[in-house]
């Protein structure tokens, strides 16, 4: 018999975009977009209130950890979620809080009554929904395409988390230029509103292995064991927690940045953080076409170093032309890393606790960076925002040059990710 001819190698446009063939995938995509832009204008806005109302950088540390700090507690209970329950109703509960809290965010901002209390309180919450929201997309994702385009699935989803830092700062220049933060929170409900009908668009029924009756404890610790005996699972989740408190716990410094060392003002703030997402956007879709394991593991490697190198960059700078460029060069390198290494842990993951080691990864991803936030807030006012930054960057920078001495960080720079196991065996 003959043998069926080779399939054609994918074309250009497919090789970057080939999971968004599938509708759920769009779907899911779509409401991500909104819903990160929502997420990252209120960063960029509350920050800006905060330090208008209280003239402390401290304050907007503060008001940071509050949004990222449920992501130290949350994680875990949000996995036991996904992996118990319908996945798409979990989703699609976190997008429809999000868009409550927006909602009450604006009515207090526009009414006159909005405290700086108010914003702390109402930045825990956001954060606390936000958690259960990224987790369950990241569980739910590699049950809406083939296993083949995991990748480009996943990179394709930090499109939206990293992109979201261009799209969400953007939206609200206007708003804080013409009108002011009000304007922005508005802008910020609508957006989570084109979130949650995305999420409700969405077909696809699934959950993990956890029935009825299983223990939240016990679950979370089978994953927890799981996840540490794991050598690249382990030696990944360190390497991420490093980075993210090391080079992207940098929001809470913005603001003071633009207005000591910029003279930009408020919108000064926006556009370094759409400097930030405008790089991390065009790395993240060359990663989206990225099909060799080898190739993933060296860019790991060349990403990390430069997340480091380009935060000693920014510290440097005194112009927002240079600024600007050095954020972008901050974003591309910072979102390329997280979506690498996010797709190594995915593709080591059982199907049956995904859920759980994704929330895992996300007490790495944003309970670090919540609490280096906060310390970087009293750190700015004490001591100025480029002499942390430029310590945070050299920092980091030797931490991925000294990995290449493990061996278990060597294994995965050279692209040796076997395929995951059932956690049950």
């Amino acid at each position: 018999m003959q043998a069926a001819p080779p399939l054609p190698p994918p074309s250009f446009w497919q090789r970057y975009t080939i999971a968004l063939h599938y509708r759920d995938f769009v779907w899911i995509w779509l409401g991500s977009l909104g819903g990160q832009s929502a997420y990252w204008a209120l960063i960029v806005a509350r920050g800006v209130l905060v330090l208008d109302m209280s003239n402390s950088s401290a304050l907007v540390g503060i008001t940071t950890f509050a949004a990222m700090f449920p992501r130290v507690i949350f994680p875990a209970l949000a996995g036991y979620a996904a992996d118990r329950f319908n996945r798409r109703t979990v989703l699609a509960i976190s997008y429809a809080l999000q868009l409550a809290h927006a909602i009450v965010l604006t009515i207090l901002a526009f009414t006159g009554v909005l405290e700086i209390w108010h914003i702390i309180i109402l930045s825990f919450l956001n954060g606390s929904f936000r958690t259960f929201q990224m987790t369950t997309t990241q569980a739910l994702i590699p049950n809406l395409v083939p296993r083949e385009h995991w990748l480009n699935a996943l990179a394709l989803n930090q499109v939206t988390t990293q992109g979201s830092r261009l799209v969400g700062p953007a939206i609200v220049v206007p708003a804080l230029l013409l009108i002011g933060p009000n304007a922005a929170f508005l802008a910020s409900s609508t957006f989570y509103l084109l979130g949650v009908i995305g999420i409700l668009m969405v077909r696809t029924r699934s959950s993990g292995g956890l029935q009825k009756g299983a223990s939240i404890g016990a679950s979370l610790l089978e994953a927890a064991r799981f996840a540490w005996s794991h050598p690249q699972i382990r030696s990944l989740f360190i390497l991420v927690a490093l980075h993210c408190s090391m080079t992207m716990a940098f929001e809470s410094t913005f603001p003071v940045f633009s207005r000591d060392v910029l003279g930009g003002g408020r919108a000064g703030v926006s556009f370094l953080m759409m400097g930030v997402g405008s790089g991390a956007l065009i790395t993240v879709i060359y990663i989206a076409g990225v099909r060799s394991a080898l190739a993933r593991g060296r860019l790991l490697f060349i990403l990390g170093l430069t997340s480091g190198l380009s935060m000693v960059a920014l510290a440097m700078t005194t112009t927002m032309v240079m600024s600007l460029i050095a954020a972008a060069v901050m974003g591309a390198s910072q979102a390329g890393f997280m979506a690498c290494s996010g797709a190594m842990v995915q593709s080591l993951a059982p199907d049956d606790m995904r859920g759980r080691i994704s929330g895992l990864n996300q007490i790495n991803v944003g309970g670090t960076m919540a609490m280096v936030n906060l310390v970087n807030g009293f750190a700015a006012d004490a001591y100025g925002a480029p002499p942390l930054l430029m310590s945070l960057g050299i920092g980091f920078s030797v931490v991925v040059v000294g990995s290449l001495f493990l061996t278990t960080a060597r294994s995965f720079y050279a692209g040796a990710i076997p395929l995951p196991v059932r956690a049950s065996s």
